[in-house]
């Protein structure tokens, strides 16, 4: 399941001097939210990471594969509502003929949500 305009829908994309940023705005209508969890609906954390590969791989413009996470951390609770944006703040990409690695920061003006250190593949494991 892509979560890439459907879960989040992106509305903005900008150049930052360490990588790049991404705008997304929650769908509070998305199927995931009837289970997780009915009536106090929070965005699961490994949605937030997936999204982080489709982004990515968007913008590379190569298919991703998870290879490893590092520092993989939750730190707020994301609870999706009509016009809520998180912001997906991409550092320190590093390409290699294998494999990317890339810093991840998913955050509003309020709050931090998720912090990542990622690595992709770029054949299926």
């Amino acid at each position: 399941m892509n979560f890439l305009d459907n879960l989040f829908i992106i509305k903005s994309i900008g150049e930052t001097e360490t990588g790049f940023t991404v705008l997304v705005e929650c769908n509070p209508d998305h199927p995931v939210y009837r289970a997780h969890f009915p009536g106090n609906h929070i965005t699961p954390g490994a949605c937030l990471l997936k999204t982080a590969g489709e982004i990515l791989g968007q913008k590379i413009g190569k298919p991703l594969f998870l290879k490893r996470s590092k520092n993989l951390k939750y730190i707020n609770v994301l609870i999706p509502a009509d016009g809520k944006a998180v912001e997906y703040a991409f550092s320190h990409l590093v390409e290699t003929e294998s494999e990317c690695k890339v810093q991840v920061v998913v955050a509003d003006e309020t709050a931090v949500y998720s912090k990542m250190s990622l690595t992709y593949s770029y054949e299926p494991l």
